[in-house]
């Protein structure tokens, strides 16, 4: 059967309440993103980082998905779909995806840097001074989230969807910068039918790769999308 590959970014959670990733002064809700998303500095900027991430987690504790996460969730039903998803939120799964791969981690869960144990709470704060339930260290637990300068371990997920995909099937690129993952090229490569859905042009996106674009709110774009998918998959 032909599948559906669906590759979001942070404009998909936008209209949702949740801001992208990075401004374009790169900050990332006024913090800069070499402080609260590095690899190399965040033990040195440990109580910085908790705090950061527990507001992030208790603002996702109020957003509810939009039209555009319902209706990835309503091809998710439909076809023999791959969910991949830069996403931090849980907002897909609560529209009603499943076997979501969040390629950046996922912001309800923590995971201790020390013993490698993951366990979930939640939109709950972290508290200062609260330990790994398994090892019990205090300065390695963190978010589960992949900051810039690590692995990202799901990307074996993504290389193995893209480099088995055939002409039969159908690549749907929403609300994401180009900035991380070179969608470009990732486009360029697939000999099948590509759409893309941006808020507006992004310079690290060629939206000629694509034989469909929609600039467009991803929840105004979801139903003109959709009759794409329909003449191309059914």
């Amino acid at each position: 059967m032909p599948r559906l590959v669906i590759l979001t970014g942070a404009g998909l959670s936008a209209e949702s309440g949740l801001r992208t990733f990075r401004d374009q002064n790169g900050l990332w809700e006024n913090h800069s993103i070499d402080t609260v998303c590095n690899g190399h500095t965040w033990r040195a900027n440990f109580p910085l980082v908790q705090a950061f991430y527990n507001a992030r987690r208790t603002q996702l504790a109020t957003a509810l998905p939009n039209a555009a996460h319902r209706q990835i969730a309503a091809w998710q039903a439909r076809y023999d779909t791959v969910l991949l998803t830069q996403n931090v939120d849980d907002l897909l799964e609560r529209a009603g995806c499943r076997d979501v791969v969040h390629l950046h981690g996922f912001l309800p869960e923590m995971t201790c840097a020390a013993c490698g144990h993951l366990w979930n709470i939640g939109y709950a704060e972290w508290p200062e001074g609260a330990a790994c339930p398994r090892c019990r260290s205090v300065r390695d637990a963190r978010p589960h989230i992949v900051f810039f300068n690590e692995p990202a371990p799901q990307y074996d997920r993504l290389w193995e969807t893209f480099a088995e995909l055939t002409s039969r099937d159908v690549v749907v690129v929403i609300g994401t910068s180009g900035v991380v993952l070179p969608v470009t090229s990732m486009a360029a490569q697939f000999q099948g039918y590509k759409i893309l859905n941006n808020l507006e042009p992004e310079p690290a996106v060629d939206g000629n790769v694509f034989e469909r674009v929609f600039y467009l709110p991803a929840t105004k774009a979801a139903p003109e999308i959709d009759a794409v998918v329909r003449e191309q998959l059914g």
